[in-house]
């Protein structure tokens, strides 16, 4: 297996899949980190079928990329999005453990009640679009934003699409806007009705 900061040999598949195992990251956020297309696409460089991805070389841009990762580890974007244990934990925080059942937080993420107790047990991935919905989370509060201007930020945005389809929201008997407008009232004044 070859050493992650040998300078002097080109990328292949192999530094590719050292670099994933590095830092725990899953396919889908290695094809996000170096721009590959498709997941399919990341396994066939790291594992061709003539298994010598050790051999391979990789695109040349991918390579560069992953060099400028190896020299300046502090570009590697690892923490840009929240776990689903901590939205979760957030949303409990701010609405309240009762409120937040596993069921409600899969639709508070836009999927079903299913969901929320598939990705807290285990059993289940959060979507890319998950992910990004987690991502702009943490972005939220890398901003400045206190948990309960993203928790009722976000819980408006859900009960908008909510009823925008004629369906029940989660969390439906809670005001997002009141709540936003008593907490930073100067703030959010304008969303007052």
């Amino acid at each position: 297996m070859p050493q992650i900061n040998n300078k002097n040999k080109p990328r292949t598949g192999a530094y590719l899949n050292l670099f994933k195992q590095k830092y725990g990251l899953t396919v889908s956020k290695m094809c996000a980190l170096f721009g590959i297309s498709t997941q399919a696409k990341f396994n066939s460089i790291v594992r061709p079928a003539e298994g010598n991805s050790s051999e391979e070389l990789l695109d040349p841009t991918v390579a560069l990329i992953l060099r400028l990762y190896e020299t300046h580890e502090s570009l590697v974007p690892l923490n840009n999005e929240l776990s689903l244990e901590d939205t979760y934990k957030m949303f409990q925080r701010v609405f309240g453990k009762t409120k937040v059942s596993e069921s409600t937080f899969g639709q508070l993420l836009g999927r079903s009640a299913g969901s929320g107790y598939r990705w807290l047990n285990g059993s289940g991935n959060a979507t890319p679009q998950v992910g990004i919905v987690l991502e702009r989370l943490r972005h939220m509060l890398a901003s400045g934003m206190e948990e309960p201007e993203v928790c009722y930020l976000w819980l408006d945005i859900v009960h908008q699409e909510y009823r925008a389809r004629n369906q029940v929201p989660p969390l439906s008997d809670i005001d997002a806007v009141k709540l936003l407008i008593q907490k930073y009232p100067l703030k959010y004044k304008h969303m007052a009705s």
